[in-house]
């Protein structure tokens, strides 16, 4: 492993601690904590740099809150002045980290992310037959203080580098076990974190030899040819995770299926032929957002916080190519959605979800020349914004001249594309005549 040196006069220098308070300022300019920071930014900088310089610095205690979204964690928050710190060190050491992770790692790095991951998982869920998803029970808490820093050490030459390291690393965080765990909410935490399964990554594709594998921080997804190869690989994954890093697998979070059935991934259930939002997604996210309503009426939020969580809400779905998210019964009882009252895409209803087609005089009746009409499937996207041109193919809900068949997955890959494209004309042809070839309204 090479390790780097000549670091520490590039983490200690004026102009990184003015460019990490940047970005620790930013966006949250309206903080009391950032702007007490700010009144005296100067001098609080210069004393955050002498004690760097002198060897001195220590974290300090965290804020620790609960939240529920969507399961139950423990959020320890630092103090403004340990953010910082956070940001001068990740802002020198992060890029040397990350030279060694491999493509399929989506959590933290820039130009990656959960959109590129659900666009990445979609194509290789196209492209197999078999998944296996795994996920890390209390992964955060569960991660070994000397395990991550026998990885992380050997990698700077410096002792000042590798002091400051391991200062946060063995910095204890109430209510977890002693010489364990890394708080949640803490730049360096993720990128510790996602460093510390790098290993795994290497492992799944060099030794492993999987077709396919992508893993956003512990949620992880094996891809194979057949379900026997999927169990070998779930064993041989659990072994190395528990032998290698201490960790144990959620075993009820555990799903090995055929990609048809759908593969959970980041709030999505991503098919071969269209992605779907989740249906906890869906209501966590209605829940929200009435929530924010709620506080607004009573005063809290301004109304252009409000504005800001409602861009956040829908802004953060609009991407993968559903809308309507947000709408109440009230609005549907009012606009589109009047002859059905909520926003569901009723069985015999259009695309466009529009009232004046959801009409029983629209429904199928056996007529063979009115297939597409009579669909009546929920939340699904068949191309998301921004990618143009690489969509998924439209969903297909009968096979042949059979009204009640289902599409069969047989042959090859290419044999099953082609067997559902032929399948898709009239779909096309939809298409062609949408400027944004996208299923509006999403159902609870």
């Amino acid at each position: 492993m090479k390790s780097c040196g000549q670091l520490w006069a590039r983490i200690t220098s004026p102009d990184n601690l003015l460019a990490a308070w940047g970005r620790v300022r930013k966006g949250r300019a309206s903080s009391l904590a950032v702007q007490d920071f700010a009144r005296a930014l100067e001098c609080n900088l210069t004393i955050l740099r002498g004690d760097l310089l002198a060897g001195t610095y220590r974290p300090g205690e965290y804020q620790q809150f609960r939240v529920h979204d969507p399961k139950p964690r423990t959020i320890s928050c630092a103090s403004v002045r340990d953010q910082v710190l956070h940001h001068v060190l990740c802002g020198v050491i992060t890029p040397l980290l990350e030279r060694g992770f491999t493509e399929d790692s989506y959590a933290c790095r820039e130009g990656k992310g959960t959109h590129r991951a659900c666009r990445r998982a979609r194509d290789l869920v196209r492209q197999n037959q078999w998944y296996c998803k795994i996920d890390v029970r209390h992964y955060f808490d569960s991660i070994g203080h000397n395990r991550l820093l026998t990885l992380l050490l050997p990698r700077f030459r410096e002792s000042e580098v590798r002091d400051l390291i391991e200062r946060i690393v063995r910095h204890q965080v109430p209510g977890q076990v002693e010489g364990c765990g890394l708080p949640i909410g803490n730049l360096t935490s993720q990128w510790f974190a996602n460093t510390y399964l790098d290993g795994f990554d290497h492992y799944a594709k060099e030794v492993m030899q999987l077709p396919a594998y992508i893993r956003y921080m512990d949620d992880m997804v094996l891809f194979a040819e057949s379900k026997a190869a999927c169990w070998l690989a779930l064993e041989d994954a659990a072994r190395w995770l528990r032998d290698e890093r201490g960790l144990e697998l959620k075993t009820e979070a555990t799903r090995l299926a055929p990609v048809v059935e759908g593969l959970p991934f980041l709030g999505l259930r991503i098919f071969p032929s269209c992605w779907r939002l989740q249906r906890e997604r869906f209501l966590r996210t209605r829940r929200k957002f009435a929530r924010r309503e709620r506080e607004y009426r009573e005063g809290v939020p301004d109304e252009g916080r409000l504005q800001s969580c409602t861009l956040a809400v829908d802004g953060g779905v609009r991407w993968f190519g559903f809308k309507n998210i947000l709408r109440t019964k009230t609005d549907w009882a009012t606009g589109e959605g009047a002859a059905s009252g909520s926003n569901r895409v009723k069985r015999g209803g259009s695309w466009n979800n529009n009232a004046n087609n959801c009409r029983s005089a629209n429904r199928d009746n056996n007529n063979p020349n009115n297939r597409n009409n009579n669909i009546g499937f929920r939340a699904a996207s068949t191309m998301p914004q921004g990618q143009a041109g690489s969509h998924p193919a439209m969903p297909v809900s009968r096979a042949g001249g059979n009204e009640h068949a289902r599409p069969r997955v047989v042959g090859s890959v290419g044999e099953r594309h082609a067997g559902v494209s032929s399948l898709l004309g009239r779909g096309r042809s939809y298409l062609a005549r949408r400027e944004k070839p996208v299923v509006e309204g999403v159902c609870g």
